[in-house]
């Protein structure tokens, strides 16, 4: 039988191209368990025809502190896998040293117009007027070359008031629109806006301009997941891409919906369009079957 069905459906395995399981981050010195790289996101550069990979990394560099976590990316070659330069430090969360002060969840984007990328994560820092733990969405331009450009890790969402550590935004995603030349950034966050409730995750949106950075209005929110006001309907793990063809995004994330025919804890996956200056399309989310 076995025989048989290998004749009547042949499988062929296409070869490995490059070295096999090329590494690409270097966290501390080699055989230190203590030092880590997580969680990493790749955008593609058409220019270049380069890759950028990003992630959340433990590094023992300069004056950082064993599990003080930053975002690091490194270039790499499109055509070869081969890294171009060394690992860059991309996020610089509070000042170095302490180890409360971190940079997670990283994702990335590709602007072709300026040939830069977005990267964006969510971290706890203590620059005025935020406070240690209030966790909030960052981004920071680079050049197509990894270098820094623009306003040094400006702050993308704005959930409660400042100086408030129960209120947080975590798990960003950011999708690049190249007819107006702007990024989406989402987020599930913990806003005290309307008559939502301390606890209650919805998710939320903010356009940035490709070319600089800056933020294009306020904070948008996305789902409607329940009635506001109880915390245990919630949005988490927000995804974002835009449609070339009608210049929108869909936004997408998990979900705990108790609108008939479903019920509370029943988890589902809702998305949200959204036309190119991220105004909805359709006012509620929709479940994704």
């Amino acid at each position: 039988a076995a025989d048989l069905m290998a004749a009547d459906y042949p499988v062929t395995i296409d070869p490995e191209v490059g070295s096999n399981d090329f590494r690409i981050s270097d966290m501390g010195v080699d055989g230190n368990a203590s030092l880590d790289a997580r969680e990493p996101s790749v955008a593609y550069n058409t220019t270049d025809n380069e890759y950028l990979v990003v992630w959340s990394g433990d590094d023992d560099t300069g004056s950082l502190a064993d599990q003080e976590f930053e975002i690091y990316g490194q270039l790499i070659d499109g055509a070869t896998g081969a890294e171009i330069g060394s690992d860059i430090r991309i996020s610089d969360m509070g000042g170095d040293g302490n180890a409360a002060l971190d940079a997670y969840r990283p994702a990335v984007a590709y602007n072709a117009t300026n040939n830069l990328y977005l990267v964006v994560w969510h971290g706890a820092d203590d620059t005025a007027p935020l406070v240690e733990e209030e966790w909030e969405i960052f981004g920071q331009l680079l050049t197509a070359a990894g270098a820094e450009t623009g306003i040094n890790d400006f702050r993308i969402s704005d959930m409660g008031p400042d100086g408030d550590t129960t209120y947080e935004a975590f798990d960003p995603d950011v999708a690049w629109n190249a007819t107006d030349n702007e990024f989406l950034v989402v987020w599930e966050g913990d806003d005290d806006t309307g008559s939502l409730a301390n606890g209650e995750y919805e998710i939320f949106a903010q356009l940035i301009d490709g070319a600089t950075g800056a933020e294009i209005g306020p904070d948008e929110r996305i789902s409607d997941m329940g009635t506001d006001g109880d915390s245990a309907l919630a949005a988490f793990q927000a995804a974002a891409a835009w449609n070339s063809t009608d210049n929108e995004f869909l936004v997408v994330w998990k979900g705990d919906e108790d609108v008939a025919p479903l019920v509370n804890n029943e988890t589902e996956i809702f998305g949200q369009r959204l036309d190119g200056a991220a105004v909805p399309i359709k006012v509620s989310g929709y479940l994704v079957d």
